[in-house]
């Protein structure tokens, strides 16, 4: 459990990073907009720590950032569940849209 946890906070973490360099914020900058401390911004972005759901509300309010972009986590996912859902999502399409994704991949020269 404790893993995933860490992995969690890793992501949120990144997510945060990317956020504030996507506004083109130091930490420093950003800490201070959001109302915490440097040091406390750099361990969420290290993935030392979970942020405050305070903080949360406040890089959404001050940045006008959507919940997803925080919380977008999904490359976590396992191989075996990516490729699930490659397949359900691929058995979806008509078969037109089929041969241009079969394209695409082949374009990929795997």
């Amino acid at each position: 459990m404790k893993s995933k946890e860490n992995l969690y906070k890793r992501a949120l973490g990144e997510n945060i990073r990317k956020i504030r360099k996507k506004i083109k914020l130091t930490q420093d900058a950003f800490s201070e907009k959001i109302g915490i401390e440097p040091s406390s911004l750099s361990n969420i972005e290290n993935g030392k720590s979970f942020p405050s759901t305070l903080t949360i509300i406040q890089i959404r309010q001050k940045f006008n950032v959507n919940v997803e972009e925080i919380f977008d986590i999904e490359y976590l996912k396992d191989i075996n569940s990516i490729e699930e859902d490659i397949h359900l999502s691929i058995e979806k399409l008509n078969p037109d849209k089929k041969r241009i994704l079969w394209k695409i991949i082949k374009s990929l020269d795997l």
